[in-house]
């Protein structure tokens, strides 16, 4: 009993035919094959029965073997095609090759037919493995994309609801520093939920575009401190950066402190003023962020670092975790320029 083999064989010669059938046969093959020689009748087999390899002659009176591969290639099949012929030139045949022929056989050296046959079936089968593999692969891949935007919807929805919770029980606070320590943490918790619900909405789940982000932040910000968009100017100059979620949480919390603190306490008087965001790469693998107003600044006596400031201790911590240094100067109001390196690469 011999290896079953499928052969779509396009040759106009019966007694050639025959010949190439006889050699397969004393190889070891059990062959079913269909010969055809016509463009009409290449398109039906091919959409008709399931082959394993196609063997064409060169030329024909009505069909050629480039023309026949172009009907395989155009099909989406991955059949092995060998072109067996008595007239093929070496140019045609490199030619061939380079079209998507496996090989080319001399048919006075039918000898090579066997040898041929047996190492284009074991590619072609290594490429369906490779091939199966890469499908399973993509679709794995496709599970997890999926199951990370859910959790990062999910997480989204639960720092939402959290908020609210926040809100919820503000409600029944008289004293307006509890109210504000209230505000503090909804806004800091909701710097949070926006990063993940940027990183389900992105296509890119491991980073999300920051200067996107910074801009939602700021606008929720103004939203929440009743800012007057017109009494207190916003000017951004932000690189399209992306930053993965490690970097972008600390970071993100940094620009709501540092923000909010600015809202709340640079402009007392409710007067005109200033805020600055810039956030840019200076090196390859170094990010700066630079906040500053043009408020009423800090007292001479203030101390960065020994302040007894939440907000600006928890900026301090969040710099220390993403391996940053900061520096604040107070003159014609505040800048903090943090610089911390690129961990996304």
């Amino acid at each position: 009993m011999g290896i079953p083999l499928r052969v779509l064989l396009v040759e106009d010669s019966e007694d050639d035919a025959l010949l190439m059938l006889r050699e397969l046969q004393r190889g070891g093959y059990q062959v079913t094959f269909e010969r055809i020689d016509t463009p009409i009748a290449m398109k039906a087999a091919i959409a008709g029965q399931t082959w394993d390899i196609v063997i064409c002659d060169y030329s024909m009176p009505t069909f050629s073997a480039p023309a026949a591969l172009k009907q395989v290639k155009e099909s989406g099949l991955d059949l092995p095609f060998i072109i067996v012929s008595g007239t093929i030139g070496e140019d045609t045949a490199v030619a061939a090759m380079k079209a998507g022929a496996h090989d080319y056989i001399i048919k006075g050296n039918l000898a090579r037919l066997i040898p041929a046959v047996a190492r284009e079936l074991r590619e072609a089968q290594v490429r369906r493995e490779r091939k199966q593999a890469e499908e399973q692969i993509k679709a794995s891949l496709q599970e997890k994309e999926v199951l990370l935007k859910e959790i990062h919807h999910r997480v989204k929805n639960n720092l939402q609801i959290i908020s609210s919770l926040l809100n919820l029980q503000a409600e029944y606070l008289k004293d307006n520093q509890a109210l504000e320590v209230f505000k503090d943490s909804q806004n800091r918790i909701e710097s949070m939920a926006l990063i993940h619900e940027k990183l389900y909405q992105s296509q890119d789940l491991a980073r999300i575009n920051f200067a996107d982000y910074i801009q939602d932040l700021v606008t929720n910000l103004f939203y929440s401190y009743n800012v007057n968009s017109s009494a207190i100017t916003l000017k951004m100059n932000v690189e399209e950066v992306f930053l993965a979620i490690d970097a972008a949480i600390p970071c993100g919390l940094i620009v709501n402190e540092l923000i909010s603190n600015s809202l709340k306490y640079a402009f007392p008087q409710r007067e005109p003023g200033e805020i600055c965001i810039e956030f840019c790469s200076i090196e390859a693998n170094l990010f700066t962020l630079i906040i500053s107003d043009n408020g009423v600044g800090f007292d001479l006596d203030f101390d960065f670092q020994t302040t007894e400031s939440l907000g600006l201790r928890l900026v301090k911590g969040l710099t220390h975790q993403l391996e940053g240094n900061i520096d604040l100067t107070s003159d014609n109001g505040v800048e903090y320029k943090i610089i911390f390196p690129n961990k996304t690469s």
